[in-house]
Protein backbone atom coordinates (compact mmCIF):
# COMPACT_ATOMS: atom_id res chain seq x y z
CA UNK A 1 0.00 0.00 0.00
CA UNK A 2 1.19 3.58 -0.69
CA UNK A 3 1.07 4.45 3.02
CA UNK A 4 3.50 1.69 4.06
CA UNK A 5 6.69 3.66 3.48
CA UNK A 6 5.47 6.58 5.55
CA UNK A 7 4.44 4.25 8.39
CA UNK A 8 7.88 2.63 8.34
CA UNK A 9 9.44 6.09 8.54
CA UNK A 10 7.54 6.78 11.74
CA UNK A 11 8.54 3.39 13.13
CA UNK A 12 12.17 4.23 12.36
CA UNK A 13 11.85 7.45 14.29
CA UNK A 14 10.43 5.48 17.20
CA UNK A 15 13.63 3.41 17.26
CA UNK A 16 15.72 6.54 17.84
CA UNK A 17 13.30 7.73 20.50
CA UNK A 18 13.57 4.45 22.41
CA UNK A 19 17.36 4.94 22.76
CA UNK A 20 16.87 8.39 24.31
CA UNK A 21 14.16 6.89 26.51
CA UNK A 22 16.83 5.22 28.69
CA UNK A 23 18.06 8.59 29.96
CA UNK A 24 14.68 9.79 31.23
CA UNK A 25 13.24 9.36 34.71
CA UNK A 26 10.23 7.07 35.19
CA UNK A 27 7.87 10.03 35.66
CA UNK A 28 9.20 11.75 32.56
CA UNK A 29 8.78 8.51 30.66
CA UNK A 30 5.14 8.27 31.67
CA UNK A 31 4.32 11.84 30.63
CA UNK A 32 6.27 11.81 27.36
CA UNK A 33 5.16 8.26 26.58
CA UNK A 34 1.51 9.28 26.81
CA UNK A 35 2.07 12.34 24.59
CA UNK A 36 4.19 10.43 22.03
CA UNK A 37 1.71 7.59 21.76
CA UNK A 38 -1.13 10.03 21.26
CA UNK A 39 0.79 11.96 18.62
CA UNK A 40 1.76 8.75 16.87
CA UNK A 41 -1.86 7.58 16.81
CA UNK A 42 -3.02 10.94 15.49
CA UNK A 43 -0.35 10.99 12.78
CA UNK A 44 -1.10 7.45 11.63
CA UNK A 45 -4.82 8.21 11.67
CA UNK A 46 -4.35 11.29 9.49
CA UNK A 47 -2.14 9.36 7.07
CA UNK A 48 -4.67 6.56 6.86
CA UNK A 49 -7.55 8.97 6.25
CA UNK A 50 -5.58 10.85 3.59
CA UNK A 51 -4.60 7.68 1.73
CA UNK A 52 -8.10 6.25 1.97
CA UNK A 53 -9.64 9.43 0.56
CA UNK A 54 -7.29 9.61 -2.40
CA UNK A 55 -7.50 5.90 -3.22
CA UNK A 56 -11.28 5.94 -2.96
CA UNK A 57 -11.52 8.92 -5.32
CA UNK A 58 -9.04 7.33 -7.69
CA UNK A 59 -10.96 4.07 -7.89
CA UNK A 60 -14.19 5.94 -8.62
CA UNK A 61 -12.55 8.06 -11.31
CA UNK A 62 -11.05 5.05 -13.04
CA UNK A 63 -14.34 3.15 -12.91
CA UNK A 64 -16.11 6.13 -14.43
CA UNK A 65 -13.50 6.51 -17.17
CA UNK A 66 -13.46 2.78 -17.94
CA UNK A 67 -17.24 2.71 -18.21
CA UNK A 68 -17.23 5.63 -20.63
CA UNK A 69 -14.43 4.22 -22.78
CA UNK A 70 -16.10 0.82 -23.06
CA UNK A 71 -19.27 2.48 -24.28
CA UNK A 72 -17.36 4.68 -26.75
CA UNK A 73 -15.79 1.92 -28.82
CA UNK A 74 -15.34 4.26 -31.77
CA UNK A 75 -12.50 6.19 -30.12
CA UNK A 76 -9.81 6.41 -32.80
CA UNK A 77 -6.28 5.08 -32.44
CA UNK A 78 -3.50 7.62 -31.92
CA UNK A 79 -0.27 8.34 -33.75
CA UNK A 80 2.99 9.34 -31.97
CA UNK A 81 2.86 12.83 -33.50
CA UNK A 82 -0.39 13.49 -31.60
CA UNK A 83 1.28 12.91 -28.23
CA UNK A 84 2.76 16.41 -28.02
CA UNK A 85 1.24 17.15 -24.61
CA UNK A 86 2.90 14.23 -22.84
CA UNK A 87 6.17 15.19 -21.15
CA UNK A 88 8.66 12.37 -20.64
CA UNK A 89 11.14 12.07 -17.76
CA UNK A 90 13.38 9.12 -18.63
CA UNK A 91 15.47 9.28 -15.47
CA UNK A 92 12.52 8.79 -13.12
CA UNK A 93 10.31 6.99 -15.66
CA UNK A 94 7.44 9.45 -15.51
CA UNK A 95 5.02 10.71 -18.16
CA UNK A 96 2.87 13.75 -17.42
CA UNK A 97 0.17 14.91 -19.82
CA UNK A 98 -0.29 18.64 -19.40
CA UNK A 99 -3.62 20.37 -19.94
CA UNK A 100 -3.47 24.18 -20.08
CA UNK A 101 -5.44 25.91 -17.32
CA UNK A 102 -5.22 22.87 -15.02
CA UNK A 103 -2.22 23.90 -12.89
CA UNK A 104 0.05 23.03 -15.81
CA UNK A 105 2.50 25.86 -15.03
CA UNK A 106 3.19 24.37 -11.60
CA UNK A 107 3.41 20.86 -13.01
CA UNK A 108 5.78 21.94 -15.79
CA UNK A 109 8.05 23.51 -13.16
CA UNK A 110 8.01 20.21 -11.28
CA UNK A 111 8.91 18.31 -14.44
CA UNK A 112 11.62 20.85 -15.30
CA UNK A 113 13.25 20.31 -11.92
CA UNK A 114 13.17 16.54 -12.39
CA UNK A 115 14.83 16.68 -15.82
CA UNK A 116 17.23 19.50 -14.87
CA UNK A 117 15.83 22.18 -17.17
CA UNK A 118 16.44 25.72 -15.95
CA UNK A 119 13.42 28.00 -16.30
CA UNK A 120 14.77 30.93 -14.26
CA UNK A 121 14.41 34.15 -16.18
CA UNK A 122 12.14 32.62 -18.80
CA UNK A 123 8.69 31.10 -19.13
CA UNK A 124 8.52 27.43 -18.27
CA UNK A 125 6.21 27.08 -21.27
CA UNK A 126 9.09 27.93 -23.59
CA UNK A 127 11.28 25.07 -22.37
CA UNK A 128 12.01 22.25 -24.77
CA UNK A 129 10.76 19.23 -22.86
CA UNK A 130 11.18 15.69 -24.12
CA UNK A 131 7.71 15.02 -25.52
CA UNK A 132 6.35 11.58 -26.29
CA UNK A 133 5.66 12.77 -29.84
CA UNK A 134 9.43 12.94 -30.45
CA UNK A 135 9.78 9.18 -29.99
CA UNK A 136 9.41 6.30 -32.41
CA UNK A 137 6.32 4.13 -32.27
CA UNK A 138 8.22 1.29 -30.58
CA UNK A 139 9.64 3.68 -27.97
CA UNK A 140 6.19 5.14 -27.35
CA UNK A 141 4.80 1.67 -26.64
CA UNK A 142 7.68 0.88 -24.30
CA UNK A 143 7.30 4.14 -22.38
CA UNK A 144 3.53 3.84 -22.05
CA UNK A 145 3.86 0.27 -20.79
CA UNK A 146 6.64 0.92 -18.28
CA UNK A 147 6.49 4.51 -17.06
CA UNK A 148 4.29 6.09 -14.39
CA UNK A 149 1.67 8.15 -16.23
CA UNK A 150 -0.52 10.86 -14.75
CA UNK A 151 -2.76 13.75 -15.79
CA UNK A 152 -4.95 16.41 -14.14
CA UNK A 153 -8.35 17.72 -15.22
CA UNK A 154 -10.91 20.20 -13.90
CA UNK A 155 -14.56 21.10 -14.39
CA UNK A 156 -14.74 22.05 -18.12
CA UNK A 157 -16.92 25.07 -17.36
CA UNK A 158 -14.35 26.37 -14.89
CA UNK A 159 -11.48 25.75 -17.29
CA UNK A 160 -13.16 27.70 -20.10
CA UNK A 161 -13.76 30.67 -17.82
CA UNK A 162 -10.18 30.51 -16.53
CA UNK A 163 -8.88 30.51 -20.12
CA UNK A 164 -11.05 33.50 -21.03
CA UNK A 165 -10.01 35.54 -17.99
CA UNK A 166 -6.35 34.73 -18.48
CA UNK A 167 -6.10 35.21 -22.24
CA UNK A 168 -8.61 37.98 -22.99
CA UNK A 169 -8.31 40.34 -20.03
CA UNK A 170 -5.27 42.06 -21.59
CA UNK A 171 -5.27 43.15 -25.22
CA UNK A 172 -1.47 42.78 -25.37
CA UNK A 173 -1.73 39.06 -24.72
CA UNK A 174 -0.48 36.94 -27.65
CA UNK A 175 -3.65 34.86 -27.61
CA UNK A 176 -5.82 37.99 -27.65
CA UNK A 177 -3.93 39.37 -30.65
CA UNK A 178 -4.19 36.07 -32.48
CA UNK A 179 -7.92 35.50 -31.88
CA UNK A 180 -9.37 39.01 -31.69
CA UNK A 181 -10.33 39.23 -35.36
CA UNK A 182 -11.51 35.62 -35.50
CA UNK A 183 -13.85 36.05 -32.54
CA UNK A 184 -15.21 39.40 -33.72
CA UNK A 185 -15.81 38.02 -37.21
CA UNK A 186 -17.72 35.08 -35.74
CA UNK A 187 -19.87 37.46 -33.69
CA UNK A 188 -20.51 39.71 -36.72
CA UNK A 189 -21.82 36.85 -38.80
CA UNK A 190 -24.19 35.76 -36.05
CA UNK A 191 -25.48 39.26 -35.39
CA UNK A 192 -26.04 40.56 -38.89
CA UNK A 193 -24.87 37.85 -41.27
CA UNK A 194 -22.28 40.16 -42.86
CA UNK A 195 -18.57 39.52 -42.42
CA UNK A 196 -17.75 43.05 -43.64
CA UNK A 197 -19.68 44.87 -40.94
CA UNK A 198 -17.52 47.17 -38.79
CA UNK A 199 -16.18 45.64 -35.57
CA UNK A 200 -15.49 48.77 -33.52
CA UNK A 201 -18.58 48.24 -31.35
CA UNK A 202 -17.98 44.53 -30.77
CA UNK A 203 -16.36 43.61 -27.46
CA UNK A 204 -14.73 40.29 -26.74
CA UNK A 205 -16.79 39.41 -23.70
CA UNK A 206 -17.39 35.93 -22.36
CA UNK A 207 -20.50 35.38 -24.47
CA UNK A 208 -18.57 36.29 -27.63
CA UNK A 209 -15.79 33.87 -26.64
CA UNK A 210 -18.27 31.02 -26.12
CA UNK A 211 -20.01 31.91 -29.38
CA UNK A 212 -16.68 31.59 -31.20
CA UNK A 213 -15.95 28.17 -29.61
CA UNK A 214 -19.34 26.91 -30.76
CA UNK A 215 -18.87 28.32 -34.24
CA UNK A 216 -15.44 26.72 -34.75
CA UNK A 217 -16.56 23.40 -33.29
CA UNK A 218 -19.62 23.20 -35.51
CA UNK A 219 -17.41 23.86 -38.54
CA UNK A 220 -15.05 21.07 -37.51
CA UNK A 221 -12.21 23.44 -36.71
CA UNK A 222 -9.33 22.68 -34.35
CA UNK A 223 -9.57 24.36 -30.96
CA UNK A 224 -6.63 26.08 -29.30
CA UNK A 225 -4.95 23.94 -26.63
CA UNK A 226 -6.21 26.22 -23.87
CA UNK A 227 -9.80 25.20 -24.61
CA UNK A 228 -9.34 21.97 -26.54
CA UNK A 229 -11.09 18.91 -25.11
CA UNK A 230 -9.18 16.75 -22.63
CA UNK A 231 -9.67 13.59 -24.64
CA UNK A 232 -8.00 15.28 -27.63
CA UNK A 233 -4.96 16.28 -25.58
CA UNK A 234 -4.27 13.27 -23.36
CA UNK A 235 -6.23 10.39 -25.00
CA UNK A 236 -7.38 8.80 -21.71
CA UNK A 237 -9.31 6.02 -23.46
CA UNK A 238 -6.26 4.92 -25.40
CA UNK A 239 -3.66 5.46 -22.64
CA UNK A 240 -3.97 3.69 -19.31
CA UNK A 241 -3.06 6.44 -16.84
CA UNK A 242 -1.83 5.38 -13.41
CA UNK A 243 -3.24 8.46 -11.77
CA UNK A 244 -5.96 10.94 -12.71
CA UNK A 245 -5.97 14.04 -10.56
CA UNK A 246 -8.63 16.72 -10.30
CA UNK A 247 -8.01 20.42 -9.89
CA UNK A 248 -10.77 20.50 -7.28
CA UNK A 249 -8.68 18.18 -5.03
CA UNK A 250 -5.32 19.41 -6.31
CA UNK A 251 -3.42 19.62 -3.04
CA UNK A 252 -4.06 16.03 -1.96
CA UNK A 253 -3.89 14.59 -5.46
CA UNK A 254 -0.57 16.29 -6.22
CA UNK A 255 1.03 14.95 -3.05
CA UNK A 256 -0.20 11.46 -3.81
CA UNK A 257 0.88 11.56 -7.47
CA UNK A 258 4.42 12.62 -6.58
CA UNK A 259 4.59 9.97 -3.88
CA UNK A 260 3.42 7.23 -6.23
CA UNK A 261 5.89 8.40 -8.86
CA UNK A 262 8.66 8.01 -6.29
CA UNK A 263 9.85 11.62 -6.47
CA UNK A 264 8.19 13.15 -3.43
CA UNK A 265 11.57 13.54 -1.71
CA UNK A 266 13.02 15.34 -4.74
CA UNK A 267 10.26 17.85 -5.52
CA UNK A 268 7.19 19.25 -3.82
CA UNK A 269 4.07 20.78 -5.29
CA UNK A 270 3.73 24.44 -4.29
CA UNK A 271 0.98 25.59 -1.90
CA UNK A 272 -2.38 25.63 -3.66
CA UNK A 273 -4.06 29.02 -3.95
CA UNK A 274 -7.30 28.93 -5.89
CA UNK A 275 -8.30 31.93 -8.02
CA UNK A 276 -11.68 33.63 -8.04
CA UNK A 277 -12.82 31.58 -11.07
CA UNK A 278 -15.00 29.29 -8.98
CA UNK A 279 -16.84 32.23 -7.41
CA UNK A 280 -17.23 33.92 -10.79
CA UNK A 281 -18.82 30.95 -12.59
CA UNK A 282 -22.42 31.89 -11.92
CA UNK A 283 -21.88 35.54 -12.83
CA UNK A 284 -20.15 34.94 -16.18
CA UNK A 285 -22.29 32.04 -17.34
CA UNK A 286 -25.50 33.89 -16.44
CA UNK A 287 -24.68 36.18 -19.38
CA UNK A 288 -24.47 33.24 -21.79
CA UNK A 289 -27.71 32.19 -23.57
CA UNK A 290 -29.09 28.81 -22.43
CA UNK A 291 -28.79 27.44 -25.98
CA UNK A 292 -25.05 28.18 -25.87
CA UNK A 293 -24.73 26.26 -22.60
CA UNK A 294 -26.51 23.32 -24.20
CA UNK A 295 -24.09 23.39 -27.13
CA UNK A 296 -21.10 23.54 -24.80
CA UNK A 297 -22.36 20.43 -23.04
CA UNK A 298 -22.37 18.71 -26.42
CA UNK A 299 -18.92 19.95 -27.48
CA UNK A 300 -17.33 18.98 -24.17
CA UNK A 301 -19.68 16.08 -23.51
CA UNK A 302 -16.95 13.44 -23.45
CA UNK A 303 -14.89 15.44 -20.94
CA UNK A 304 -17.93 15.95 -18.70
CA UNK A 305 -18.78 12.26 -18.71
CA UNK A 306 -15.43 10.50 -18.56
CA UNK A 307 -14.14 12.59 -15.67
CA UNK A 308 -17.25 12.69 -13.52
CA UNK A 309 -18.56 16.18 -14.28
CA UNK A 310 -21.64 14.92 -16.13
CA UNK A 311 -24.28 16.54 -13.92
CA UNK A 312 -22.38 19.80 -13.40
CA UNK A 313 -24.40 23.00 -13.77
CA UNK A 314 -23.41 26.65 -13.79
CA UNK A 315 -26.67 28.21 -12.64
Amino acid sequence: MPCSRRIYTYIGLLGVSSFLWLFLSSEEQKVIGHISAKRMANNLSRIDQFVSRVISRQEERKRNLSSFCKAEKAMSSIQPRQLNHLIVDKKHKIVYCYIPKVACTSWKKIMAQLVNLNYKGTSVHKLRFDLLSYHSKSDVLHILNNYYKFMFVRDPYSRLLSAFKDKFSKKSNDIYVKYERKIKRSVRLKLVGDANTRTSQIDINFEAFISYLIDISQKGGRLNEHWRQYYKLCFPCQINYDFIGHYETLEEDARFALYNAGVDELVAFPPVSYTSTKDDLGHFYSEVPPEYISKLQSIYGADFEMFGYKNRTVT
